[in-house]
């Protein structure tokens, strides 16, 4: 039974594949009316369900871009919060409609020059045209928005794209709608949470030098291939925290926050300077970061000296 029925949506696919006006019986016209994601969700659930959870999604409705963008007055922030397309390089337009759908599928997968959704395959596709466009695996597509981001990114040497790290792949269906997503095979598809990676102390090289009551902390950003924090807007901090000790008692305590403005670059040391007010003979250096939406810091590592 099973296999009648793999073999009907072959015969129907071949068909539709070679008779135009029966692909146009499977079309669904709204789709090329830039519809919210929610309406996507009918063919791509599984994509759907990591978007809806994603920055992405919230990117518009946010209390902390409510407030960063006063109330969306300002509105050179507003384009990239809810773009209309994405473009390459180019500050996107804002859109009119929707805006509370944030960062959403039609904004970064319809193309207006094609009327057609883009993405990195060649896909039959019969309720929308299909457009292949490999930038989608290529760190440029992120580049619109992302500008400082992906310029930082451009500098350091590496293989790693943008998706590598923040959209994983792993496989599995496009589709899950009836019949469709028995008209594809399984496929390498990236995660639309657009993850932000836990930060670990593996991707930081910390030395202490000690001179009388000074320290000096060299800090070494050697994984992440650009700057940490790194924002073209909001306001990521990560945080170095120091506690210095005479024996086991705690002489004196000190901290410093990194911006974006001054960050730790990949690949270029950066030297912090401390001044303790007393004599010390041991430290406790104490890594964290504090995302733009995040209430409190998160621990990267502690270093003892």
């Amino acid at each position: 039974m099973r296999y009648l029925s793999y073999l009907t949506l072959l015969l129907i696919s071949i068909l539709l594949t070679s008779c135009e006006k029966g692909l146009e019986l499977f079309q669904e016209k709204d789709l090329l009316e830039r519809p919210t994601s929610k309406r996507c969700a009918e063919c791509h659930e599984n994509i759907y369900n990591q978007f809806k959870e994603s920055r992405h999604a919230m990117s518009w409705t946010s209390p902390e871009f409510k407030r960063g963008s006063e109330n969306y007055s300002k509105e050179k922030c507003l384009s990239c919060h809810a773009p209309y397309e994405i473009t390459i390089n180019e500050k996107p337009k804002l859109r009119d409609a929707h805006r509370e759908d944030g960062v959403n599928c039609v904004a970064c997968h319809f193309r207006e020059s094609t009327k057609s959704m883009h993405g990195p395959y060649d896909v039959f596709s019969p309720p929308h045209p299909s457009t292949q466009d490999l930038t989608y695996t290529k760190a440029e597509i992120c580049s619109g928005c992302h500008q400082e981001t992906y310029k930082q990114w451009k500098m350091v040497s590496t293989d790693k794209s943008c998706q590598q790290c923040h959209m994983p792949a792993e496989k599995g269906s496009l589709i899950q709608k009836f019949p469709f997503t028995y008209m594809h095979l399984p496929k390498e598809v990236h995660h639309h949470g657009f993850i932000v990676q836990k930060s670990k102390p593996e991707f930081f090289e910390v030395k202490a030098d000690k001179t009388d009551k000074t320290l000096k902390l060299t800090i070494l950003n050697k994984k992440v291939p650009h700057n940490v924090p790194t924002a073209d807007n909001g306001k990521p901090k990560y945080y170095v925290d120091v506690t210095f000790f005479k024996g086991d008692k705690e002489v004196y305590s000190d901290s410093i926050t990194v911006l974006p403005n001054d960050p730790f670059v990949n690949g270029k040391e950066k030297v912090l300077e401390f001044n303790s007010v007393a004599d010390f003979d041991k430290v406790r250096v104490v890594l964290s970061r504090k995302l733009s939406w995040q209430e409190k810091p998160e621990k990267i590592a502690s270093y003892d000296f």
